[in-house]
């Protein structure tokens, strides 16, 4: 990602609420345009590096087969199909197995990055709260942030920009296979991350999780105007 690109930046200021469900509100955006010359003067410069010299990267666990549920285990396991529309892990959905082997687990941590690299779209995940045992499919890998960059580097940053169009382009030129596309780890670990300063990282955290927000509330006014019209239509036909 060119740094210039990161000359200026967003931040969001909440100025009011806006009801959306008579037990509901939301509150508005105003997005507003600061240089970061101005706000991290004596910040370092922006880095440019892969994304291996951050990041530990392994292999979800390795199941043989397809995920068996059984209700009574204590493990939880992340697959894709349970990461929704917006990027986020729907914990109520995911299933209980029993894992095999004598191998301890590599449960997963608050702040591991999820990545898909097997299948039509490649795209990462970040983990918030998941239950304590908790795996994930061999289609993800796991990014970990390693210990000495945990004070410069947020995982949260990292995972918003693994989804961005610079690094998107680089998968899609990058995967191998026709039918059955995939992003080996190597090319994984070398994908161009841009390491901004920790507040400008936090302050893009911070606009990303906004604008989720705001795709959920538009989303329910949409389904809210769409419910609103069928018991329109449903009177009027009936008379």
């Amino acid at each position: 990602m060119p740094t210039d690109l990161l000359h200026h930046f967003i931040t969001a200021i909440f100025i009011d609420t806006l009801p959306v469900l008579p037990h509901y509100s939301q509150q508005r955006i105003l997005y507003v345009m600061e240089p970061i010359n101005e706000l991290d003067t004596a910040m370092p410069k922006v880095i440019d590096t892969k994304l291996l010299n951050i990041a530990d990267i392994r292999p979800g666990h390795p199941f043989r087969s397809t995920i068996i549920p059984t209700p009574s285990a204590p493990t939880h396991a992340v697959q894709v199909r349970d990461v929704n529309e917006y990027g986020e892990i729907e914990t109520r959905h995911l299933i209980t197995t029993e894992l095999k082997g004598r191998k301890q687990p590599d449960y997963l941590k608050e702040g591991d990055i999820l990545f898909v690299a097997k299948g039509a779209k490649h795209f990462s995940t970040y983990v918030r709260q998941v239950p304590e045992q908790s795996v994930c499919s061999p289609h993800f890998f796991i990014v970990r942030i390693q210990p000495q960059h945990a004070d410069k580097v947020l995982p949260e940053f990292i995972n918003w920009q693994l989804n961005q169009s610079f690094a998107q382009r680089y998968f899609i030129n990058s995967a191998e296979g026709t039918l059955y596309v995939s992003i080996r780890r190597k090319i994984l670990e070398d994908t161009p991350i841009t390491v901004p300063p920790l507040v400008t990282q936090q302050r893009i955290v911070s606009l990303h999780r906004a604008a989720v927000t705001e795709q959920k509330v538009l989303q329910q006014l949409i389904i809210n105007r769409q419910q609103q019209l069928n018991v329109i239509a449903n009177d009027l036909f009936r008379n």
